[in-house]
């Protein structure tokens, strides 16, 4: 089956069900966030590798394919490598790796095969559940064709193609190319207004994108238009857009605003209604608990390691989203997570007053 996060469809195919047999691909970097959810210490986990070994006198490093029984992981959320840490259960005989130390470096465009030490069929919808979809409007356009496309939790989502008519040189090609443009902006903006997103990236060959994001934002004040340079437009384009460096960057960036506005709205009720607040883990598991959360925002540090910090947060993280609470991930190097950090690592805006400073 297709499971999705983030922006993107990581391909997650169940192998066996009842023995929790996964195989993954990681087509994006949020991706390798679930993985480390996925991940437990005692599992097994098979990918592709590679290993410094001796041969004779001489030392080099062969790829391989190793399976190594999971120690502990090593994830920086917004970063583009997952370091599984464990013990090689079998590997090539030739080269004596069975038993030692071994770390898989797991980024975008690898497979991995995971066999969970302890599985419940529900694990993934409860994971995916952690993923709060962020929506983007992408355009393609060059000048033969342009597609659209929405990013969201479900993958995405093509919502128009069309082929353009331009004169191919000469007279009448600005005016052209102008209405051409003008028509397709007015068609981005109604989609903006239609699915409630503030966010574009328009790419194209040469110049298109720049005036494209110019007849936007005559339509529109205030959008966020973000600019790439492409091969092609249409579906082709689409595709080359959703593997650029600058998805990535712009997930990250929404990320850091969210967890910016949700801080105003904590510092706002800190001095007003405190009893609408939780940060630290004592007090933020209680609130869980009670089904209080309505918006939780975790440091990612707090979800790296294999310690009880991150058990408890991965529990608290499953309870918050069962009551559909709004979570938010967030990169602990910039200055957002570095005030949670001071609070605590997590904080949480509570649905009705609690007082839970005199409960706990």
């Amino acid at each position: 089956m297709d499971v999705v996060v983030g922006a993107v469809a990581m391909r997650i195919e169940v192998i066996d069900d009842r023995h929790g047999v996964i195989k993954a691909r990681i087509d994006f970097e949020d991706d390798l966030w679930l993985l480390s959810l996925l991940i437990s210490k005692g599992d097994l986990v098979r990918a592709a590798t590679s290993r410094d070994v001796s041969l004779g006198e001489e030392k080099r490093r062969i790829p391989m394919v190793l399976t190594i029984s999971v120690v502990k992981t090593e994830f920086q959320a917004f970063t583009n490598r997952l370091r599984v840490h464990g013990v090689v259960v079998d590997g090539p005989e030739r080269f004596g790796v069975k038993g030692s130390h071994h770390t898989i470096s797991v980024g975008v465009g690898d497979e991995v095969t995971l066999y969970k030490s302890s599985w419940s069929p529900k694990l993934l919808d409860e994971l995916l559940k952690l993923v709060r979809p962020i929506k983007l409007i992408l355009v393609a356009v060059d000048f033969d064709e342009y597609g659209i496309a929405i990013v969201q939790s479900q993958g995405m989502r093509v919502i128009d193609e069309r082929n353009i008519s331009l004169p191919i040189s000469g007279e009448g090609f600005e005016e052209a190319k102008e209405r051409e443009l003008r028509e397709l902006a007015r068609r981005v903006v109604e989609l903006t207004r239609r699915f409630e997103i503030n966010t574009i990236v328009i790419a194209s060959p040469g110049t298109l994108k720049n005036e494209l994001k110019k007849y936007v934002e005559e339509l529109q004040r205030g959008i966020n238009v973000y600019i790439d340079t492409i091969a092609n437009g249409g579906y082709a384009g689409l595709q080359e857009l959703l593997n650029r460096d600058v998805v990535g960057r712009i997930l990250r960036d929404l990320a850091i605003s969210e967890a910016v506005k949700m801080l105003s709205k904590f510092d706002y009720l800190l001095a007003k209604d405190i009893d609408r607040v939780a940060y630290g883990l004592n007090t933020i598991e209680l609130a869980a608990s009670m089904g209080a959360i309505e918006e939780l925002a975790i440091n990612d540090e707090m979800l790296s390691g294999f310690d009880d910090t991150k058990n408890r947060v991965e529990e608290i993280l499953r309870t918050a989203a069962e009551k559909n609470a709004k979570i938010i991930i967030v990169p602990s190097d910039t200055p957002p997570g570095q005030r949670i950090k001071m609070l605590g690592g997590a904080i949480a805006i509570l649905r009705y007053s609690v007082g839970l400073d005199r409960i706990v």
